[in-house]
C-alpha cells in the first residue's frame, strides 16, 4: 500500500481590480460647483488646519463647521457652495466648552443654534490608529451622512509616532478612505512646529512626518501676525488665494474676523504693499534662524519676485526689517519716534 496521497484545498483567487475607461469617468463639475467653502476648502477634500498653540485653530475650524452646516458665510466672507451637516469631535475641550463657541458664533449670525445640523462625537476618546475606534467611526458617518468632519486635534487621537511614516500613513489611508467611502470633507486640526529653517513653505511646518502635508487636497495654516492673525491656504487641485488677515473678536460675541483691507475683503489679490503680504513676509523673517535673501522668501511665498522686493522696500522703509550682508533680517532694535 502506497503512502498517503496529500490532498490540497485550493482557495478561491482574488478577484481582478476593477477597471474603467478615462473616458466614462464622470468629469468635474464646474469650478463654482467644486468648492465646499469657496477659496478655503474643496468639495470632500481631506486636509489640515495647522497652526502653533493658542492660534485660535479651534475657533476657525468651529466657523467653518458652522458656516457648511448653516450655509453661511464662512469668516463672513467665504460663500459655502455644498452646506450640510458637521460632525466635530473636540479631543481637548469639554462638550460645554465647544456648545459656549459654537453659540457665539451662532449668535453673531443670528442663527438658532438648536437648528443646527452640527453634531459632537459623544466619547471622551477617540483613537484614530485602533481598528474598534475607526469601524464606529465609519459607522457613525455612515449613520449621519455629513458634509464635513472636523478632528481636533490630531496629536491627541493616536497614540503614533508622528515623526514615521510608516505609522502614521495607516492613519491617514483611514481616512482617506472615510472620504471615499462616504463623501465627506475632512479637516484635521494639527500642530505646526515651533521653528522650521530657512526656505520652509507653510506646510511643511507642520509637526511630524511629511506625509500629512502631502496628504491634504486643501490645507490652512494660521500664525501671528502683527495686527492678529494670518490665513493661508493651499489647496491640490484650485487656485491658491492670497493670504487673509484675521483677528479675534469679543464684541457682540467672540468671532473671527476678516480685517478691513484684506484680500477676501477686496475679492481680489492682495497688493504688494497690502498689510497682510507684509505681515507674511515679516513672520518669515521673524521665524528663520538667519538671513534670507530674495530667492528663500520666493520659495517659501511662491511669488513674483518684484512683489517681494517691494515688500522688503516698504518694510525697510518703516524700521521693521534691516539689510545684512546675506540678505535680510528683522529689526532687533525698534525705530526712535520721529
Amino acid at each position: 500500500m502506497g503512502p498517503p496521497v496529500k490532498t490540497t484545498l485550493l482557495r478561491s483567487p482574488p478577484s481582478a481590480l476593477g477597471l474603467v475607461r478615462v473616458g466614462q469617468v464622470e468629469p468635474l463639475k464646474d469650478s463654482s460647483g467644486h468648492w465646499l467653502i469657496e477659496k478655503l476648502w474643496t468639495e470632500r477634500a481631506v486636509g489640515v488646519l495647522g497652526g502653533a498653540p493658542k492660534s485660535f485653530k479651534t475657533w476657525l475650524a468651529v466657523d467653518l463647521a458652522l458656516s457648511v452646516a448653516s450655509g453661511t458665510k464662512a469668516l463672513g466672507c467665504f460663500p459655502v457652495r455644498q452646506p450640510g451637516p458637521v460632525v466635530f469631535f473636540g479631543a481637548e475641550d469639554a462638550p460645554a466648552l465647544l456648545r459656549e463657541r459654537f453659540a457665539a458664533l451662532a449668535s453673531h449670525r443670528t442663527l438658532a443654534l438648536e437648528r443646527l445640523d452640527v453634531f459632537l462625537l459623544d466619547v471622551p476618546v477617540l483613537h484614530l490608529d485602533r481598528e474598534k475606534d475607526q469601524i464606529q467611526l465609519s459607522q457613525t458617518i455612515r449613520s449621519a451622512k455629513p458634509r464635513l468632519l472636523v478632528l481636533d486635534p490630531l496629536v491627541r487621537m493616536h497614540s503614533l509616532d508622528e515623526n514615521s511614516a510608516s505609522e502614521i500613513s495607516g492613519l491617514l489611508s483611514f481616512l482617506r478612505r472615510l472620504e471615499r467611502e462616504h463623501e465627506v470633507a475632512i479637516l484635521l486640526v494639527h500642530h505646526t512646529r515651533k521653528h522650521a529653517g530657512a526656505g520652509t513653505q507653510p506646510g511643511q511646518g507642520l509637526r511630524g512626518s511629511s506625509d500629512i502635508h502631502a496628504w491634504g487636497d486643501s490645507n490652512l495654516y494660521l500664525r501671528r501676525a502683527r495686527d492678529g492673525l494670518l490665513l493661508t491656504v493651499e489647496h491640490r487641485s484650485a487656485p491658491t488665494p492670497a493670504p487673509v488677515s484675521l483677528k479675534l473678536l469679543s464684541e457682540p460675541t467672540p468671532h473671527l474676523e476678516v480685517l478691513e483691507g484684506s484680500s477676501a475683503e477686496t475679492g481680489g489679490e492682495a497688493s504688494a504693499s497690502s498689510n497682510s503680504f507684509l505681515d507674511e513676509v515679516l513672520w518669515h523673517l521673524q521665524d528663520s534662524t538667519g538671513p534670507l535673501r530674495v530667492d528663500d522668501l520666493r520659495a517659501r511665498l511662491r511669488v513674483r519676485k518684484q512683489r517681494i522686493i517691494d515688500a522688503l522696500r516698504e518694510l525697510v522703509a518703516s524700521g521693521l526689517v534691516q539689510r545684512s550682508g546675506d540678505g535680510f533680517l528683522p529689526q532687533t532694535t525698534p525705530p526712535e519716534p520721529e
